[in-house]
């Protein structure tokens, strides 16, 4: 029975000592090391190739040559790892690896940004390669080299050169793509004419006919934003929700709009994200960068010196617009939407008597210090603050607390016939049903006396403010309607959750409450954040974005101008409108209204005045 390699290598790894080493055949070494470089453990790979390269082939194995270079890039050392490609291809220029040379110096060309150089390697070895499916592979190396942009004088000079047919037109299609950016009508048609399409992959058809489309109406010059997101890693799905939402803003609005962007995937990483940053300012092109999204991420860029705007689509850490004037925040601050609740109740509503009900974890109750803060500059008191800091399975003493508030608010020359509006709730139908497993009904012994029935509404509270947790609105919702306070609730975003809010014990008892929030649409059912719907910021940051490029001819300084003086923008689930010491801090929130069942927009409010929907 053959002994199995693998658990051959586990125990040749097992036991070897360093000094060990030099008494093992090539060929174990070798497999020691390419199981190492297989496993992931790279440096591990580079030493023992080097050993190998060293002490038994004299630097005359091409395999094991590239798999030093390749242990080398995926430590991420570019230039040892272009070092040692270089000199396997000037070696081996002729030999079966120059495939695999060339593809890894292109993919340490592109890792680096240059991807003229990249296309160059990759050409070079495109018409030697008779497997369809390695072909189109390098394709798509290439197709991503020209959508990150080339140096067209130095595709015209390889097109000059170059004899092979299928190369002649990918090159042209690369000076027809940099002719439609750069809104060169003339020059695409020209490009276009030398493309032969039944030479080129699947990879290049689709792309192909879009820019032959493009040749149909007027074409602007293209502006190019950097996306910097979590594509991979810790929270990736917000991440893929917002890119999902740019993808369907651009193929919405094919050939209306003038912007382009060049992904980055920051991995969830606050250093891959300063990298980014870093390679992103020195390429021109790019007048701005999108993202990221990640609050650490956003924290790490406060203190980093940019020369190139930051659009940030959630906000981060509270105070830091102040100091960092190159970060631009496209959604409000959970402080700002905690003032805009407390400043639309007083100043659009009227409302004095407001009582107070939340979560007291720090988080939360930061956040509700500020609505009281607010309140007490407008002029008010909150009537009642009741905090709870487990989940609210059992609030019932919160409740009473302010159902007594309540009752105290009553005039008392007022007769019981005239203020007690006897109007009977549904709580009838409420009680018929077993809510045992959210809270706790009163005991006997603690009922309510004669004065204050259960089934009296109480209208002396004129809103009430309930900002509770991710996951809390089934507890607190079917609470609610059991000590019939007939008052307008101010929720947050965790109240979007629709197929909650809409359950008859719910719904029903909170129509007509009002939500104050940065989008103006209920949450994904089954996805975690407090607030998921990445992919509905994306669609209006974009045509915010392209509302001010316009046609696309503006530079950096320019486009932070614009930002800084923007009257303001209103898309279909965000709005936009800057304030703040540096004018770079969102003022305007969504005004959401629930009833029927449904949630609806009734405005845009940015702490001056309630504009309404046509």
């Amino acid at each position: 029975m053959q002994f199995p390699k693998l658990i051959f290598l586990i125990i040749i790894l097992n036991l070897l000592k360093a000094d060990e080493f030099d008494t093992l055949s090539y060929v174990q070494k070798f497999d020691i090391a390419v199981h190492n470089f297989k496993d992931g453990r790279f440096r591990l790979a580079e030493s023992g190739f080097k050993s190998i390269l060293k002490n038994e082939k004299n630097y005359n194995d091409p395999a094991a040559q590239l798999l030093l270079a390749k242990s080398q890039y995926r430590q991420g050392k570019l230039v040892e790892a272009l070092r040692s490609g270089k000199s396997l291809y000037n070696t081996y220029m002729n030999s079966p690896f120059q495939i695999h040379v060339s593809t890894f110096l292109g993919d340490i060309s592109m890792s680096r940004g240059n991807f003229t150089r990249a296309i160059q390697y990759y050409l070079s070895i495109r018409p030697q390669i008779n497997d369809s499916l390695q072909g189109v592979e390098l394709d798509k190396r290439i197709l991503c080299c020209i959508g990150n942009g080339n140096k067209p004088d130095k595709i015209e000079g390889f097109l000059f050169r170059e004899r092979d047919k299928i190369n002649k037109s990918i090159l042209n299609f690369s000076r027809a793509y940099t002719a439609w950016k750069e809104g060169d009508a003339f020059d695409l048609n020209s490009a276009l004419e030398g493309i032969n399409p039944k030479l080129l992959s699947d990879v290049f058809i689709e792309p192909y006919y879009r820019l032959i489309d493009e040749t149909n109406q007027s074409i602007v010059s293209q502006t190019t934003f950097a996306v910097i997101l979590p594509l991979s890693g810790f929270e990736k799905e917000k991440g893929e929700s917002y890119l999902l939402g740019l993808a369907i803003y651009l193929s919405k609005h094919t050939g209306q709009s003038s912007i382009r962007f060049k992904i980055y995937d920051s991995r969830g990483d606050g250093i891959t994200v300063l990298n980014a940053v870093k390679s992103i300012q020195s390429q021109r092109d790019i007048i701005g960068i999108l993202g990221p999204i990640l609050e650490k991420n956003i924290l790490a860029l406060g203190g980093f010196p940019s020369s190139i705007p930051i659009l940030v689509p959630k906000f981060g850490t509270i105070g830091l617009p102040e100091f960092a004037d190159h970060l631009f925040f496209l959604s409000p601050s959970v402080k700002t939407i905690a003032q805009r609740t407390a400043q639309i109740m007083v100043k659009e509503y009227g409302f004095e008597n407001i009582a107070i009900l939340s979560p007291a974890d720090s988080k939360s109750k930061r956040k509700t210090d500020f609505f009281i803060s607010e309140l007490y500059q407008l002029g008010i008191d909150p009537v009642d603050v009741e905090w709870y800091i487990e989940n609210p399975e059992n609030i019932s003493r919160q409740f009473k607390s302010i159902r007594k508030t309540a009752w105290s608010l009553v005039p008392e020359d007022t007769s019981d016939s005239q203020m007690l509006n006897l109007a009977i709730d549904s709580l009838d139908a409420l009680f018929n049903v077993d809510v045992s497993d959210f809270f706790e009904l009163p005991e006997e012994e603690e009922k309510m006396d004669k004065k204050d029935s259960a089934k009296v509404a109480l209208e002396t509270i004129h809103a009430i403010y309930i900002p509770i947790r991710e996951g809390e609105l089934t507890y607190v919702g079917t609470q609610f309607p059991m000590y019939n306070l007939k008052t307008v609730v101010f929720g947050n975003e965790n109240w979007l959750d629709m197929d909650v809010l809409s359950q008859e014990l719910i719904g029903p008892h909170v129509n007509g409450m009002k939500i104050v929030s940065d989008v103006s649409s209920a949450m994904i059912s089954g996805r975690s954040g407090s607030f998921t719907n990445y992919h509905d910021l994306a669609i209006d940051h974009a045509a915010f974005i392209q509302n001010i490029s316009g046609n696309g001819l503006i530079d950096r300084r320019m486009f932070i101008k614009k930002l800084r003086k923007h009257p303001g923008f209103n898309g279909e689930s965000t709005s936009i409108k800057f304030f703040g010491k540096n004018q770079n801090e969102n003022g305007s929130t969504q005004v959401i209204e629930y009833g029927g069942n449904k949630l609806s927009k009734i405005g845009v409010y940015d702490g001056q005045i309630l504009t309404p929907l046509n």
